[in-house]
Protein backbone atom coordinates (compact mmCIF):
# COMPACT_ATOMS: atom_id res chain seq x y z
CA UNK A 1 0.00 0.00 0.00
CA UNK A 2 1.45 3.38 -0.96
CA UNK A 3 0.84 5.99 1.73
CA UNK A 4 1.92 9.59 2.04
CA UNK A 5 4.55 10.46 4.63
CA UNK A 6 3.26 13.78 6.01
CA UNK A 7 6.69 14.90 7.14
CA UNK A 8 8.14 14.75 3.61
CA UNK A 9 5.16 14.67 1.27
CA UNK A 10 6.61 11.56 -0.34
CA UNK A 11 4.76 8.33 -0.96
CA UNK A 12 6.33 5.29 0.60
CA UNK A 13 5.40 1.63 0.49
CA UNK A 14 4.20 0.41 3.89
CA UNK A 15 2.10 -2.60 3.00
CA UNK A 16 -1.10 -2.05 4.93
CA UNK A 17 0.81 -0.81 7.97
CA UNK A 18 -1.02 2.46 8.42
CA UNK A 19 -4.54 3.42 7.38
CA UNK A 20 -4.44 7.10 8.17
CA UNK A 21 -2.04 9.80 9.29
CA UNK A 22 -2.14 12.59 11.80
CA UNK A 23 1.06 14.31 12.86
CA UNK A 24 2.53 15.69 16.02
CA UNK A 25 4.27 19.05 16.38
CA UNK A 26 7.49 17.63 14.95
CA UNK A 27 5.81 16.19 11.90
CA UNK A 28 5.95 12.53 12.90
CA UNK A 29 3.03 10.20 12.45
CA UNK A 30 1.01 10.18 15.66
CA UNK A 31 -0.29 7.25 17.62
CA UNK A 32 -3.84 7.92 16.44
CA UNK A 33 -2.77 6.99 12.92
CA UNK A 34 -0.98 3.90 14.16
CA UNK A 35 -3.99 2.80 16.19
CA UNK A 36 -5.99 2.78 12.97
CA UNK A 37 -4.08 -0.29 11.76
CA UNK A 38 -6.19 -3.19 10.59
CA UNK A 39 -5.37 -5.63 13.37
CA UNK A 40 -5.14 -3.36 16.44
CA UNK A 41 -8.09 -4.37 18.66
CA UNK A 42 -10.74 -1.76 19.37
CA UNK A 43 -9.55 0.42 22.25
CA UNK A 44 -11.52 2.98 24.26
CA UNK A 45 -9.01 5.80 24.83
CA UNK A 46 -8.95 8.38 27.61
CA UNK A 47 -7.15 11.72 27.55
CA UNK A 48 -4.86 13.23 24.96
CA UNK A 49 -1.93 10.83 25.10
CA UNK A 50 1.80 11.42 25.34
CA UNK A 51 5.00 10.52 23.52
CA UNK A 52 8.74 10.26 24.07
CA UNK A 53 11.96 9.02 22.54
CA UNK A 54 12.55 5.34 22.01
CA UNK A 55 15.38 3.77 23.99
CA UNK A 56 16.49 2.04 20.80
CA UNK A 57 16.40 4.41 17.81
CA UNK A 58 16.24 7.72 19.66
CA UNK A 59 15.38 9.52 16.42
CA UNK A 60 11.92 7.95 16.74
CA UNK A 61 9.10 8.09 19.26
CA UNK A 62 6.80 5.91 21.24
CA UNK A 63 3.17 7.04 21.61
CA UNK A 64 1.06 6.12 24.65
CA UNK A 65 -2.60 6.54 25.57
CA UNK A 66 -4.61 5.80 28.66
CA UNK A 67 -7.67 3.64 28.19
CA UNK A 68 -11.04 3.50 29.92
CA UNK A 69 -9.44 0.95 32.28
CA UNK A 70 -7.11 2.94 34.57
CA UNK A 71 -4.73 -0.03 34.85
CA UNK A 72 -4.35 -0.58 31.13
CA UNK A 73 -2.44 1.61 28.68
CA UNK A 74 -1.71 1.18 24.98
CA UNK A 75 1.50 2.25 23.23
CA UNK A 76 2.99 2.09 19.77
CA UNK A 77 6.72 1.72 19.12
CA UNK A 78 8.40 3.01 15.97
CA UNK A 79 11.77 2.67 14.27
CA UNK A 80 13.56 4.19 11.29
CA UNK A 81 13.26 2.55 7.88
CA UNK A 82 14.58 4.36 4.79
CA UNK A 83 14.59 7.58 6.85
CA UNK A 84 10.87 7.21 7.61
CA UNK A 85 9.11 6.40 10.90
CA UNK A 86 7.53 2.95 10.69
CA UNK A 87 5.44 1.19 13.30
CA UNK A 88 7.12 -1.76 14.95
CA UNK A 89 4.20 -2.96 17.07
CA UNK A 90 1.38 -1.78 19.33
CA UNK A 91 1.00 -3.16 22.86
CA UNK A 92 -1.63 -2.97 25.59
CA UNK A 93 0.02 -3.29 29.01
CA UNK A 94 -1.76 -4.28 32.22
CA UNK A 95 -0.33 -2.54 35.29
CA UNK A 96 -1.81 -5.06 37.70
CA UNK A 97 -0.47 -8.11 35.88
CA UNK A 98 2.75 -6.28 34.90
CA UNK A 99 2.50 -7.90 31.50
CA UNK A 100 1.05 -7.20 28.08
CA UNK A 101 -2.56 -8.11 27.43
CA UNK A 102 -1.86 -8.26 23.70
CA UNK A 103 0.59 -7.08 21.07
CA UNK A 104 -0.58 -6.27 17.53
CA UNK A 105 1.67 -5.98 14.51
CA UNK A 106 1.97 -6.51 10.76
CA UNK A 107 4.36 -8.73 8.80
CA UNK A 108 5.50 -8.25 5.22
CA UNK A 109 8.68 -9.77 3.79
CA UNK A 110 9.66 -6.55 2.00
CA UNK A 111 8.58 -3.79 4.41
CA UNK A 112 9.86 -5.72 7.43
CA UNK A 113 12.60 -7.55 5.56
CA UNK A 114 14.67 -10.28 7.19
CA UNK A 115 18.16 -8.82 7.14
CA UNK A 116 19.35 -11.37 9.70
CA UNK A 117 20.39 -8.77 12.27
CA UNK A 118 20.38 -11.42 14.98
CA UNK A 119 18.84 -11.85 18.39
CA UNK A 120 19.96 -8.74 20.27
CA UNK A 121 19.36 -9.72 23.90
CA UNK A 122 18.74 -6.13 24.96
CA UNK A 123 16.16 -6.68 27.70
CA UNK A 124 15.25 -3.38 29.30
CA UNK A 125 12.26 -1.40 30.55
CA UNK A 126 9.84 -0.06 27.99
CA UNK A 127 10.21 3.75 28.10
CA UNK A 128 6.53 4.21 27.28
CA UNK A 129 5.34 2.75 30.59
CA UNK A 130 5.99 3.24 34.29
CA UNK A 131 8.64 0.98 35.79
CA UNK A 132 6.08 -0.14 38.38
CA UNK A 133 4.00 -1.64 35.57
CA UNK A 134 6.79 -3.89 34.32
CA UNK A 135 8.44 -7.07 35.52
CA UNK A 136 11.78 -8.37 34.37
CA UNK A 137 10.91 -12.04 34.15
CA UNK A 138 10.97 -14.82 36.71
CA UNK A 139 13.32 -17.68 37.39
CA UNK A 140 12.61 -21.37 37.24
CA UNK A 141 10.53 -23.17 34.65
CA UNK A 142 9.16 -20.03 33.00
CA UNK A 143 10.96 -17.95 30.40
CA UNK A 144 10.32 -14.50 28.99
CA UNK A 145 7.75 -15.43 26.37
CA UNK A 146 7.95 -12.95 23.48
CA UNK A 147 4.71 -11.65 22.01
CA UNK A 148 6.41 -10.06 18.99
CA UNK A 149 9.08 -12.67 18.34
CA UNK A 150 12.68 -11.57 17.91
CA UNK A 151 12.85 -13.40 14.58
CA UNK A 152 9.83 -11.44 13.32
CA UNK A 153 11.83 -8.21 13.51
CA UNK A 154 15.12 -8.68 11.69
CA UNK A 155 15.18 -5.53 9.54
CA UNK A 156 17.36 -3.31 11.73
CA UNK A 157 19.17 -3.81 15.02
CA UNK A 158 17.09 -1.11 16.72
CA UNK A 159 13.88 -2.68 15.45
CA UNK A 160 14.96 -6.03 16.90
CA UNK A 161 16.04 -4.52 20.21
CA UNK A 162 12.54 -3.11 20.73
CA UNK A 163 11.23 -6.68 20.92
CA UNK A 164 13.26 -6.96 24.13
CA UNK A 165 11.28 -4.36 26.03
CA UNK A 166 9.83 -5.95 29.18
CA UNK A 167 6.39 -4.95 27.90
CA UNK A 168 6.74 -7.55 25.13
CA UNK A 169 6.96 -10.63 27.35
CA UNK A 170 5.07 -12.62 29.93
CA UNK A 171 6.02 -15.74 31.92
CA UNK A 172 5.70 -18.69 29.55
CA UNK A 173 6.42 -22.33 30.35
CA UNK A 174 9.70 -23.04 28.60
CA UNK A 175 10.21 -26.76 28.08
CA UNK A 176 8.02 -28.31 25.38
CA UNK A 177 5.93 -25.18 25.09
CA UNK A 178 7.97 -22.02 24.42
CA UNK A 179 10.70 -24.15 22.85
CA UNK A 180 8.15 -26.55 21.33
CA UNK A 181 4.77 -26.03 19.73
CA UNK A 182 4.84 -22.27 20.33
CA UNK A 183 8.21 -21.96 18.59
CA UNK A 184 6.95 -24.07 15.71
CA UNK A 185 3.93 -21.82 15.30
CA UNK A 186 6.14 -18.72 15.44
CA UNK A 187 8.18 -20.09 12.57
CA UNK A 188 5.07 -20.96 10.57
CA UNK A 189 3.81 -17.41 10.96
CA UNK A 190 7.15 -15.98 9.88
CA UNK A 191 7.21 -18.21 6.81
CA UNK A 192 3.72 -16.96 5.92
CA UNK A 193 4.82 -13.30 5.80
CA UNK A 194 3.90 -12.29 2.23
CA UNK A 195 5.33 -9.89 -0.33
CA UNK A 196 3.63 -7.78 -2.98
CA UNK A 197 0.21 -6.43 -2.09
CA UNK A 198 -0.54 -8.97 0.66
CA UNK A 199 0.11 -8.32 4.36
CA UNK A 200 -0.10 -10.63 7.36
CA UNK A 201 -1.62 -9.11 10.50
CA UNK A 202 -1.01 -10.72 13.90
CA UNK A 203 -2.30 -10.36 17.46
CA UNK A 204 -0.62 -12.28 20.29
CA UNK A 205 -2.09 -12.23 23.78
CA UNK A 206 -2.65 -13.95 27.10
CA UNK A 207 -5.57 -14.96 29.29
CA UNK A 208 -5.88 -15.29 33.05
CA UNK A 209 -8.54 -17.91 33.63
CA UNK A 210 -9.24 -20.15 36.59
CA UNK A 211 -7.43 -19.99 39.92
CA UNK A 212 -4.73 -17.32 39.93
CA UNK A 213 -1.18 -18.69 40.06
CA UNK A 214 1.77 -16.57 41.20
CA UNK A 215 5.52 -17.11 40.99
CA UNK A 216 7.83 -14.57 42.66
CA UNK A 217 4.83 -12.29 43.08
CA UNK A 218 4.01 -12.31 39.34
CA UNK A 219 0.71 -13.73 38.12
CA UNK A 220 1.19 -16.46 35.53
CA UNK A 221 -1.02 -16.35 32.42
CA UNK A 222 -3.24 -19.39 32.08
CA UNK A 223 -3.11 -19.26 28.27
CA UNK A 224 -1.23 -17.77 25.33
CA UNK A 225 -2.99 -17.17 22.02
CA UNK A 226 -2.17 -16.01 18.53
CA UNK A 227 -4.55 -14.93 15.79
CA UNK A 228 -3.51 -14.06 12.25
CA UNK A 229 -5.17 -12.66 9.16
CA UNK A 230 -3.66 -12.47 5.69
CA UNK A 231 -5.13 -9.61 3.67
CA UNK A 232 -4.80 -8.84 -0.03
CA UNK A 233 -4.98 -5.37 -1.61
CA UNK A 234 -5.51 -4.08 -5.12
CA UNK A 235 -3.36 -1.44 -6.80
CA UNK A 236 -5.46 1.33 -5.22
CA UNK A 237 -4.90 0.01 -1.70
CA UNK A 238 -8.40 -1.47 -1.32
CA UNK A 239 -8.60 -4.77 0.53
CA UNK A 240 -9.91 -7.51 -1.75
CA UNK A 241 -9.54 -10.71 0.31
CA UNK A 242 -8.86 -11.92 3.85
CA UNK A 243 -8.08 -15.34 5.34
CA UNK A 244 -7.90 -16.00 9.09
CA UNK A 245 -6.49 -18.47 11.61
CA UNK A 246 -6.17 -18.67 15.41
CA UNK A 247 -4.55 -20.78 18.14
CA UNK A 248 -4.78 -20.95 21.93
CA UNK A 249 -2.54 -22.91 24.29
CA UNK A 250 -2.65 -23.56 28.03
CA UNK A 251 0.56 -22.28 29.63
CA UNK A 252 2.16 -25.61 30.43
CA UNK A 253 4.17 -28.43 28.90
CA UNK A 254 2.75 -29.84 25.66
CA UNK A 255 4.67 -33.03 24.95
CA UNK A 256 4.11 -34.91 21.68
CA UNK A 257 1.76 -32.21 20.42
CA UNK A 258 1.42 -30.33 17.14
CA UNK A 259 0.54 -26.65 16.99
CA UNK A 260 -2.45 -27.65 14.87
CA UNK A 261 -3.93 -29.43 17.89
CA UNK A 262 -4.61 -25.98 19.38
CA UNK A 263 -6.30 -24.41 16.38
CA UNK A 264 -9.47 -22.39 16.92
CA UNK A 265 -11.09 -19.41 15.19
CA UNK A 266 -10.75 -15.67 15.64
CA UNK A 267 -14.47 -15.56 16.42
CA UNK A 268 -13.97 -18.01 19.28
CA UNK A 269 -11.03 -16.00 20.66
CA UNK A 270 -13.08 -12.80 20.53
CA UNK A 271 -15.79 -14.46 22.58
CA UNK A 272 -13.26 -15.72 25.11
CA UNK A 273 -11.13 -12.56 25.41
CA UNK A 274 -13.78 -9.87 24.99
CA UNK A 275 -11.66 -8.08 22.36
CA UNK A 276 -12.68 -7.17 18.83
CA UNK A 277 -9.73 -8.24 16.67
CA UNK A 278 -9.08 -6.90 13.16
CA UNK A 279 -11.86 -4.33 13.61
CA UNK A 280 -10.92 -2.24 10.56
CA UNK A 281 -10.98 -5.08 8.07
CA UNK A 282 -14.11 -4.53 5.94
CA UNK A 283 -16.97 -6.42 7.54
CA UNK A 284 -17.78 -8.34 4.36
CA UNK A 285 -14.30 -9.87 4.48
CA UNK A 286 -13.81 -9.90 8.26
CA UNK A 287 -16.87 -12.02 9.06
CA UNK A 288 -15.78 -14.85 6.80
CA UNK A 289 -12.09 -14.71 7.78
CA UNK A 290 -12.87 -14.85 11.50
CA UNK A 291 -14.83 -18.06 11.07
CA UNK A 292 -11.97 -19.75 9.21
CA UNK A 293 -8.97 -21.60 10.54
CA UNK A 294 -7.03 -22.72 7.51
CA UNK A 295 -4.23 -20.24 6.85
CA UNK A 296 -1.16 -21.97 8.36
Amino acid sequence: MDVKDPSTGDYVTIEGAVLSFTTDAEGEVSSIGYLACYEVPSVSLSGTGTSGKETYDTARKWYRYNTSNSMRQVATHTFTLNNNPVRNYTVMLDGDKKAPVWCAFAMHSTTWADNNVGRNEAWTEDPAFSSSWQQTGISGSYSKGHFVASNYRQTTVNQNKQTFYYSNQAPQWQTRFNDGVWNTLENKVKAAAPSGRDTLYVVVGVLYEGTAKYVSGVQIPSHFYKCVMKCSFDASGNMTAAVGDAYIFSNEEHADASYGDFRTTIDALEQRTGFDFFPRVPKSLQDSAEKQSNLL
